[in-house]
């Protein structure tokens, strides 16, 4: 009785632990999904993405490249990188130092300077950038600070901007021909991003095709198989943490070569 008694208990906790990741999965799918929704939202009113204030067809900020001077695996540092005030950035007036607009892409697209017009840009190491926009443009409330609508329920960041393919850096392609738009989450657990890719590529077979990859720590390349992860017995860490990219715009090539 009391073996039997210990085994349903056993199994209620079990399951109950099925079911709270099985919400955590969800609930990170369905915000990935979201932020996306709102990025082809602001496209529609403004004829660019969010960030990408030459309007060239690239976000401007490193979401995640081999030039990026975000750690892995320093949170806190991630966390740096988003403002933890609601305040709206200062749209500059038209005859504005282009150097003063750095919070967000300006509306009115151009600035005089020294009697030469030029299109105002932003920092490129500026993540608050495609938030910014999304609120100017009424997309999203301006009462939840960046750094909160950056955080995902896996307790890490994403960051909306272009990711340098190590695909087409292998085969000599051009900075701008290797840029693509993409949503880079870190410090996912392995599970979860299986999930995630079950979810959005219809499989988890391999984790270096289609749309959603893992990208190695420290980045550089892509790793084959969600289960690269594993302990020094070989077994694969189903909590492991992993860093993974989402290309929701124009996808890389998913072979490098005939391989």
């Amino acid at each position: 009785m009391t073996m039997a008694a210990v085994g349903l208990l056993f199994a209620a906790v079990t399951t109950g632990q099925e079911l709270i990741d099985q919400v955590k999965a969800t609930k990170l799918i369905n915000d990935v999904k979201t932020i996306e929704m709102h990025v082809q939202r602001f496209a529609q009113l403004k004829h660019r993405l969010p960030g990408d204030c030459d309007a060239d067809g690239v976000i401007d900020y490193a979401g995640q490249d081999s030039d990026s001077d975000r750690d892995d695996f320093d949170n806190n540092l991630r966390a740096s990188f988003y403002s933890y005030s609601v305040q709206l950035p200062t749209i500059p007036a038209a005859d504005a130092e282009d150097s003063l607009e750095s919070d967000a892409c300006a509306l009115i697209g151009a600035t005089i300077t020294e009697g030469s017009p030029h299109t105002v840009t932003t920092a490129r190491d500026n993540a608050n950038v495609w938030i910014n926009d999304l609120k100017m443009a009424g997309v999203v409330s301006d009462s939840t600070p960046n750094r909160i609508f950056a955080k995902m329920v896996n307790e890490d960041f994403l960051f909306v901007g272009k990711v340098t393919d190590p695909l087409d850096e292998g085969r000599g392609a051009t900075a701008q021909l290797a840029a693509y738009n993409a949503i880079v989450i870190h410090n996912v657990p392995q599970w979860m991003a299986r999930r995630l890719s079950t979810t959005l590529n219809g499989q988890d077979a391999r984790a270096d095709r289609s749309r959603v990859r893992l990208l190695t720590r420290g980045y550089g390349s892509y790793s084959n198989k969600w289960d690269d992860t594993k302990d020094e017995g070989g077994t694969e860490m189903r909590d492991s943490m992993v860093t993974v990219v989402y290309f929701f715009d124009r996808v890389p090539e998913s072979k490098r070569g005939g391989t």
